[in-house]
């Protein structure tokens, strides 16, 4: 059985990371046969479930690991920025916060709005 994946739609890595998920289900075999194109070849593991059956199950899983490609690539800067101030020392976002005494306020905190 196999399918033919627009790598228009989905990112070469996100093909990957579905055929992956499937991995217990299926064997898979990928070919870049056409520019703009990858097709999965998928064998089912088990003799009593044809490999077409799980071929709505990988269109699912595409578009699932898809969606995570693109939001990783929109969240990605925050992600790291939390990350890297949940491990730093000090405060990456302003340097002057950690320096500061309580009782200069410099943040305008203790200040009525």
């Amino acid at each position: 059985m196999a399918i033919q994946v627009g790598l228009d739609v989905y990112a070469l890595p996100a093909v990957l990371r579905a055929c992956y998920q499937l991995t217990d289900r299926c064997y898979f075999f990928l070919r870049r046969e056409t520019p703009g194109t990858v097709t999965v070849y998928l064998q089912s593991r088990s003799p009593d479930q044809p490999a077409q059956d799980w071929l709505g199950t990988l269109s699912n899983e595409l578009l699932d690991q898809q969606i995570r490609e693109h939001l990783a690539r929109e969240a990605g800067p925050l992600r790291e920025l939390i990350a890297a101030q949940a491990f730093s020392e000090g405060n990456l976002l302003d340097e002057n916060r950690d320096d500061g005494d309580y009782r200069q306020d410099s943040l305008g905190i203790g200040r009525p709005g």
